[in-house]
């Protein structure tokens, strides 16, 4: 006989009303003088229920809450609690200030998952850990966000370990309804906010959550509503489910039902930013809502792409979202018959597939694609995934060369919430307080290299010795379950504070490599054995992931094959609470993927400001955050067969004879002085370039500024700006077959040139009765500069594209003739073409493949 549950919350007095308010906030879990009143009442509790203070308060005796409510230095530490928060509340970073940024220049951000709390399992690794601290910066900065994902019931998975049978076992990561942060978002009469998506022919009705993070809200939208069929319940049962039928569910929910919720709310945002892929119909949602209320197809198209920011993480084109063509049309026939119906234009259904197509494949649809097509300011999240990201997707582009691939890049950056409680009172005392907030260049960041070797070497040995009480706790379970003989049970021995610890924790799947550092396993012995040397791994392979279960049974079997249980540890079901003890407490942060398929590598800054010593493939973000001074690089070779070979051997030779001997060389107080020197580098480089009120500000100097700038000037009186483009883009259009190039005079190929050469070039057009303001003749040269490369010393060839707009001389009988003079500026190879392109720098942007060459 089934029963519904219902939560009684037990009184809370009166006094207390404010810890409780603070305790609903995200904002507790950055702020360390928060948690430290939570400690004091009673740490154990605090522990015991995961650091969710909300849960904290209600599990606290009533004689306990009744004594808080009558201590009067208690009080007076939550008023001054209090007032920081409101004062925090208020706060605007200068630079959202000099861009004038205000309430009404909303910004939603959509994700499929976002790690905000270890008690909230909406996330699965990187990119919903990114999410979480996207959103932490933009509530520091006072940056007008909100953001929008989804509630899965079970999580992705609670990962256990079998040592027995050295497997992965994956069991539910069940939500706590009741004693979390998430309110049911009510209508202004009090009832809960229902939506509802069609999900062929059958009404998916959603509830909607909000979660408090700091000042920016978060929605959730969840199908586990009682009025629903089960199989619509389940929808949102697991994060990343195998079954693609559930996928494409879950993301229509996310899509379509995230812009619902915007118009329930009453919310207009002037710019929608996707992370990733998985929120792609929402542009569906938004064309659809856009040509009823009365814009054409290009109008809409136009102000679609100016007001879309799209990134992308997946450097590898299998692991971007994507479906049959077949299985999109059974879901989203009626949405686009719908858009049909508005327009009276049957093409429209080819137009919205084509988007979604990739290289002339009709019958595969990626979401990417669709972004991308969509979107008019795309980037990559670090300077190398930047030229892997232009390479992946050069065929959405196909007039263009890959070098001008219109996909920018913002490398990614952590939340001060990974900077540990010792590191971020040192930096408070010798920075100040408002560290944060500090601009990149400035030169108050120069006083980390100045706190004294002793007191950061104190700071690590405290965050060391909380991660070495983690793998104890670990150990004595593990040593339970495997029911070992007393001397085997001798093998488990503890860490010990003097031993070099390298952590290698992250997703587990093969590109990353994560077990690369046994790949020659006398030679990995020989060191675990002749030095203090200790490997900690931690990661989840997903269920569907074989490659990846079976590097955790490589790890595993090799630890038990040659009895190294106090030498090798995995620790199980890595998350957000297990993320903070090994980037604090390691010493060595190892990451070695193939490059370039790692498009950022977010922990290993997180380990970075911490202290902790890069050992990493220079992949993703490691190039540019690698000085020599902070950390060790492998150099790969990139574009050749995978060199498992020659990268594990320069790891065993930097272990041997840079790392390990530069870790035990200590001066008469202990203290290795020169590792130091390396740990302030390390924590210079990274708090300085790497955080994500770094990251956030890029993202609004580069796109969201001027976006809105541009989405003011194109909707003033009553978007005349943006009907005059479509009117332009249709003159275009209709006239770009009848213009064609007559001839170009040039003689590059047969000159001798030098640097500084004068050239003149000029080619005759046929404008087709167009009026020739509306075109721009240009001059294309792709110049390839060689250059050493600072990291590893290898030679390296940039190309870089030059155009050259020509100056209209004369009209005659239809013909226009133009003609540039120019310098010759680098030496070198150098490619050229002439090309005609709308001279409108929006329809530029808009249309990147409304283009004519002559070759």
């Amino acid at each position: 006989m089934p029963f519904k549950k219902f939560f009684v919350y037990p009184h809370i007095p009166k006094e207390l009303e404010n810890l409780l308010n603070i305790s609903k906030n995200l904002w507790f879990s950055w702020n360390y003088d928060v948690l430290s009143v939570f400690y004091k009442i009673d740490p154990d509790l605090f522990r015991k229920v995961e650091h969710n203070p909300f849960k904290f308060i209600y599990y606290l005796p009533n004689t306990k809450l009744r004594a808080l409510a009558k201590d009067q230095t208690f009080l007076m530490d939550l008023e001054d609690l209090w007032e920081a928060f409101k004062e925090y509340q208020e706060y605007v970073h200068p630079e959202i200030k000099k861009h004038r940024l205000g309430p009404e220049d909303k910004i939603v951000y959509f994700c499929a998952e976002f790690g905000l709390h270890p008690i909230l399992p909406f996330y699965a690794g990187g990119l919903g850990v990114l999410a979480g601290d996207f959103l932490m910066s933009a509530s520091d900065l006072g940056l007008p966000m909100l953001g929008i994902g989804l509630v899965y019931q079970h999580g992705y998975l609670r990962q256990e370990i079998d040592h027995a049978e050295k497997t992965q076992i994956e069991s539910l990561d069940p939500l706590d309804l009741f004693l979390n942060f998430l309110d049911e978002v009510k209508n202004p009469d009090g009832s809960p906010l229902i939506l509802s998506v069609n999900l062929m022919g059958i009404e998916a009705k959603l509830r909607v959550w909000k979660i408090k993070v700091g000042t920016v809200p978060c929605y959730f939208l969840d199908t586990n509503h009682p009025e629903n069929p089960e199989e619509i319940k389940n929808i949102l049962r697991y994060l990343y489910p195998g079954d693609l039928e559930k996928r494409i569910q879950q993301e229509i929910i996310l899509g379509i039902g995230g812009y619902k919720l915007l118009k329930a709310l009453h919310l207009e945002p002037k710019i929608y930013h996707l992370n990733e892929g998985h929120s792609a119909f929402v542009l569906l949602a938004r064309l659809k809502d856009l040509l009823s209320q009365g814009f054409s197809l290009d109008e809409a198209t136009m102000l679609i792409k100016e007001t879309t920011v799209f990134t992308t993480h997946t450097p590898v084109i299998a692991g971007n979202e994507h479906f049959p063509k077949e299985l999109v049309k059974k879901y989203l026939w009626e949405e686009i018959e719908e858009l049909v119906e508005i327009t009276k234009d049957k093409t429209i259904l080819s137009e919205c597939y084509k988007k979604g197509f990739l290289e002339g494949n009709t019958e595969i649809f990626w979401l990417p694609a669709l972004a991308i097509n969509s979107s008019s300011n795309v980037n990559a999240v670090s300077k190398l995934h930047q030229r892997t990201t232009k390479k992946m997707w050069h065929s959405l582009f196909s007039e263009l060369p890959e070098e001008e691939v219109p996909i920018d890049y913002i490398t990614n950056g952590v939340h001060w919430r990974w900077l540990s409680e010792p590191f971020y009172n040192l930096f408070k005392k010798y920075l100040g307080p408002n560290f944060i907030y500090m601009s990149p260049d400035d030169p108050t960041w120069n006083e980390i290299l100045k706190i004294p070797d002793e007191e950061v070497w104190e700071a690590h040995k405290k965050n060391k010795y909380r991660l070495l009480n983690f793998i104890k706790n670990q150990l004595k379970e593990e040593a339970l379950k495997l029911n070992l003989h007393e001397e085997e049970k001798q093998s488990f021995q503890l860490p010990k504070a003097q031993d070099l610890i390298i952590g290698c924790a992250r997703r587990i799947t093969a590109y990353k490599r994560n077990s690369l550092i046994l790949y020659h396993k006398e030679k990995i012995l020989r060191l675990l054995k002749e030095k203090d040397i200790v490997l900690v791994f931690a990661g989840k392979a997903h269920p569907k992931d074989i490659e990846g279960k079976n590097i955790i049974k490589e790890i595993l079997t090799f630890r038990e094959t040659y009895k190294l249980y106090n030498k090798i540890f995995f620790l199980k079901n890595y998350n957000l609470h297990l993320a903070r003890y090994l980037i604090w407490g390691a010493d060595v942060w190892l990451n070695t993927p193939f490059r370039p398929m790692e498009a950022c590598g977010t922990s290993g800054m997180k380990a970075a400001m911490n202290g902790v010593l890069n050992l990493s493939v220079l992949d993703g973000w490691w190039p540019e955050g690698y000085n020599r001074l902070n950390g060790w690089a492998i150099t790969p070779k990139e574009g050749l067969p995978l060199y498992n070979d020659y990268e594990a051997n320069q790891l065993y030779n930097l272990l041997e004879k840079e790392v390990y001997p530069l870790f035990v060389e200590r001066d008469e107080e202990g203290i290795p002085k020169d590792w130091v020197k390396m740990m302030k580098q390390s924590m210079y480089i990274a708090c300085k370039n790497f955080s994500t009120n770094r990251m956030l500000l890029e993202y609004v100097d580069k796109f969201y500024a001027p976006i809105i700038e541009r989405f003011k000037k194109l909707s003033q009186k009553g978007f005349t700006l943006l009907k005059a483009l479509a009117e332009e883009k249709r003159i275009l259009t209709e006239a770009w077959e009848k213009i064609k190039f007559i001839e170009v005079e040039e003689n590059l190929e047969k000159s001798f040139l030098q640097e500084g050469n004068e050239v003149t070039v000029s080619a005759k057009v046929f404008l087709g009765g167009l009026n020739p303001e509306l075109i721009e003749i240009q001059f294309v040269m792709i110049e390839e500069i060689a250059c050493v490369c600072e990291v590893g010393g290898e030679e390296e060839k940039e190309k870089y594209v030059r155009s050259l707009p020509l100056r209209l001389v004369e009209i005659k009988d239809g013909i226009g003739v133009y003609q540039k003079t120019f310098y010759l500026q680098a030496p070198g190879p150098k490619e050229y073409n002439f090309r005609i392109v709308p001279k409108n720098p929006y329809l530029r942007r808009y249309y990147p493949n409304l283009i004519k060459w002559i070759f």
